[in-house]
């Protein structure tokens, strides 16, 4: 199994366990069986790795995944959009358990073996729990990083005419900045505007403290070493036609009263994610 397919996992494997708390944020009834054994395993490796002053990766990917669900949603509903682009899907399971507007075509991305996992997972699961999808979904095995992913999603049927809403979670910090910026560049060639964006993102200060070297160790340790942060979120998008908002996990609208308060962005030196919302305005 590839690096990226075991961290897939492993986020779901993060899923399953929030779906079994009484005060879950979310139910994800499919994603144990997407994370599989690998997943609770690989989970278990990251659990040993805390967050800096924070809970560990399991619980800021539940908070991650929290909040766009709130994001997509509405996001759909106030642009008109009808397309719905999951960039890197990896296990996710929201095709099967949002409350899809209907007519709404949702494309998940991936690389090969990640959604061939996905797929026999979801294919053993059968109908008997649930895994019908609440919307068309349309999968496209293409490589983000390397192939031309945009051609492959026209070919699907994608219309970049019409409003779109996108997702890029959970990956980006696996990339290099030239393969962030093609990435951003190709999105923003496809978003008409009115269009959402919901992403991800660490900061540079990330790599250079040293609370978080164990982080960054482990996810090295197990072939997913992470790459791209920058400080400035919004910044980076709008170089690319978005108008961007970041908030960070545990600020008043991304806490859910899991993660705590973390120091004002002025503050430096301290390691810090970003969640993102955008609305595509403008060429770049």
């Amino acid at each position: 199994m590839g690096s990226l397919a075991l961290t897939a996992r492993c986020m779901a494997a993060a899923r399953a366990r929030e779906s079994e708390r009484a005060d879950r944020l979310f139910d994800d009834p499919l994603a144990a069986a997407l994370a599989g054994e690998e997943g609770e395993s690989c989970l278990g490796w990251l659990d040993l790795a805390a967050w800096p002053f924070a809970p560990g990766p399991g619980m800021y990917s539940v908070v991650r995944t929290r909040f766009f669900d709130d994001f997509l949603i509405p996001a759909v509903r106030d642009s008109g959009a009808r397309q719905v682009v999951l960039l890197a899907a990896g296990m996710d399971a929201r095709a099967f358990r949002l409350d899809w507007p209907p007519g709404v075509r949702l494309y998940e991305l991936d690389l090969p073996e990640v959604l061939d996992l996905k797929e026999k997972a979801l294919a053993r699961l059968g109908v008997s729990l649930g895994a019908e999808s609440n919307c068309e979904r349309r999968v496209i095995a293409t490589d983000l990083g390397e192939s031309d992913w945009p051609r492959d999603l026209g070919a699907a049927g994608y219309d970049a005419n019409e409003p779109s809403v996108w997702l890029a979670e959970g990956f980006l910090l696996y990339m290099d900045n030239s393969q962030v910026d093609a990435l951003f560049e190709g999105v923003s060639r496809l978003a008409a505007p009115g269009s959402r964006l919901g992403a991800d993102l660490i900061n540079r200060d990330l790599f250079l403290s040293p609370s978080a070297w164990p982080l960054v160790e482990t996810f090295a340790w197990l072939g997913a070493p992470l790459r791209f942060g920058t400080n400035t979120p919004e910044a980076l998008l709008a170089g690319h036609g978005w108008e961007a908002e970041a908030i960070q996990p545990g600020e008043g609208g991304a806490s859910y009263g899991r993660w705590p308060q973390p120091p004002p962005r002025e503050v430096s030196g301290f390691p810090r994610s970003f969640l993102l919302t955008a609305r595509r305005a403008k060429e770049p």
